[in-house]
């Protein structure tokens, strides 16, 4: 919001220079008879665009996740909000980097996690622990407005779906398979040794040819 406002002020001096040797000012018979100053123009409509990109870009950014929810949500419908840092201090599940509700299919990802996820998509080859963490947050909770409210079968269905979820934001098939395990090998399986606040995320059933697995064409294990 914060940069719209301030996008907006740029606007209105643009409007405010083009007005005035239009507009007589009031007191005046007369508009301003000078030249446009289009320098000035230029600058301020310029400075106008470059406040508007950030707003513009989440929410392009947060419609294109929403598309990717509601497939991985199947028949339930997903709608995905980017909180900003305003957002997330008002939002009383801010401890949690993103939540959703199963009753509306609002998922709603914290400031910055956004973010976190468009540098995983950009250079998944390089992804870090926490850009790979970002991919499955999305999936998770795709995965409770598909119906799932038990979280360590939430956790494990989206293990299962990483894959399908990268390949579906663009990510090459090799790369999306290597970090959707690097996940499932690496921060999932050291829940079970961490516990506490992790474990209700872990069941050691999450695993290839056990009780939660789902046997899905594309797993990220690879069943196929």
């Amino acid at each position: 919001m914060l940069w719209l406002l301030i996008s907006l002020f740029f606007c209105w001096l643009v409007f405010r220079e083009i007005r005035k040797h239009q507009v007589a000012p009031e007191g005046h018979d007369d508009p301003d008879s000078s030249p446009v100053d289009k320098t000035y123009i230029a600058i301020m409509g310029c400075l106008a665009l470059a406040f508007a990109w950030p707003p513009f870009h989440y929410w392009h950014f947060e419609r294109f996740l929403t598309r990717t929810a509601n497939h991985l949500a199947e028949t339930h419908h997903a709608k995905v909000h980017c909180n900003t840092v305003f957002d997330t201090l008002f939002d009383t599940n801010s401890l949690s980097i993103g939540h959703a509700n199963i009753e509306t299919g609002e998922i709603v990802i914290q400031y910055p996690w956004c973010a976190t996820l468009m540098d995983y998509l950009s250079h998944p080859a390089k992804a870090d622990q926490k850009e790979i963490a970002s991919l499955d947050m999305l999936t998770h909770e795709s995965m409770h407005v598909r119906g799932e409210r038990d979280e360590s079968k939430t956790e494990c269905q989206a293990v299962q779906r990483n894959y399908r979820a990268a390949k579906m934001m663009g990510v090459p098939d090799r790369l999306a398979r290597k970090t959707a395990l690097e996940y499932y090998q690496g921060s999932y399986m050291l829940r079970q040794s961490i516990g506490g606040m992790q474990a209700p995320y872990f069941s050691s059933e999450c695993a290839p040819g056990r009780a939660l697995d789902e046997h899905l064409s594309d797993s990220t294990w690879g069943n196929n």
